[in-house]
């Protein structure tokens, strides 16, 4: 339904690094802002000497500064913002730098599906103030209405996250426009389906727009 796509992708197969990021509707040039994220860590990654360490933290920090020095270049009084949700394989083990709402799927064959990111949201920081048995009425916007932003001022908050994995295991990235429309099962159902990764991203993205597609749905599969 969206003229504009605002999400951007990086796929580094030779570094195992793979991200994605969405670009704020909310604000001006979410293309922009999702653009230039992942065109900085292609950046960073291609820098001559290069010794391989990556620290998640330094990484997003340098990238949130450099999106918030061009969104005020852009606009002043608002910026510009995107989510961003990276993840790089080494060894036996997939390490994760996080902030948004997009995020990671882990399949494991026999296991149920693990979401290993949290959104960033309004709506997740209310419910993990609920105490077991406490109602609260959240509306509906606040799914996604955003506490942390690539291209906020000061420090910027990671997610930093490392999970174990082995051979068998699959890992989908995504922004949001995939799971507005699919539920977490649906999707489980569709990575077990075949062993074709670029076929399960295109069946994925295929039936979210035959829901409506009512958002960018860019997605990463990872087959291990």
């Amino acid at each position: 339904m969206r003229e504009c796509n605002e999400d951007a992708l990086l796929a580094l197969p030779g570094h195992g690094f793979f991200a994605v990021a969405d670009g704020l509707g909310g604000l001006p040039e979410g293309g922009i802002a999702s653009s230039l994220a992942v065109d900085l860590i292609r950046q960073w990654f291609e820098a001559p000497g290069r010794n391989g360490k990556l620290d998640f933290l330094d990484l997003f920090s340098q990238v949130n500064s450099k999106v918030h020095d061009e969104g005020r270049r852009i606009s002043a009084d608002v910026g510009i913002g995107t989510t961003l949700t990276a993840v790089r394989l080494l060894n036996n083990q997939v390490e994760i730098g996080h902030v948004g709402d997009s995020g990671l799927y882990h399949f494991r064959k026999g296991q149920p599906l693990r979401r290993v990111t949290t959104d960033h949201t309004m709506a997740e920081e209310m419910r993990a103030r609920l105490r077991p048995g406490d109602n609260m009425y959240i509306p509906d916007y606040y799914s996604h209405t955003l506490t942390r932003c690539i291209g906020q001022g000061g420090d910027i908050e990671v997610d930093r996250l490392t999970v174990p994995v082995r051979s068998g295991d699959r890992l989908l990235l995504y922004t949001d426009g995939l799971t507005k429309v699919l539920e977490p099962e649906e999707i489980n159902v569709k990575v077990w389906a075949g062993n074709d990764p670029e076929q399960l991203v295109r069946d994925l993205i295929k039936l979210s727009n035959e829901r409506g597609g009512p958002d960018n749905i860019t997605t990463i599969a990872v087959f291990l």
